[in-house]
């Protein structure tokens, strides 16, 4: 499962042959989010409110980069790295 950010504290990854649709799963003091990449939308869990819209803020910000590294990752590519 490789971090490909920490945002603000959360940590964000994606998880090696995970299913679709593209999403990302933030992690935060026992807490868990899994977030559409296209979308931003939560698709299951919870973060505090704060942290979900910093989340929510940053994949809009980042979505082709985190998008590509989906990509890479579910390809067996994806050769490490952090978002900064």
């Amino acid at each position: 499962m490789p971090a490909i950010a920490i945002v603000e504290g959360v940590r964000i990854v994606i998880f090696l042959n995970d299913h679709l649709p593209p999403h990302l799963h933030a992690l935060f003091a026992g807490q868990e989010a899994k977030l559409s990449i296209a979308t931003g939308e939560v698709l299951s869990g919870k973060l505090p409110r704060a942290k979900l819209k910093t989340i929510q803020t940053w994949l809009g910000a980042n979505r082709e980069e985190v998008a590509y590294i989906w990509r890479e990752i579910r390809a067996g590519r994806y050769s490490g790295g952090m978002i900064a």
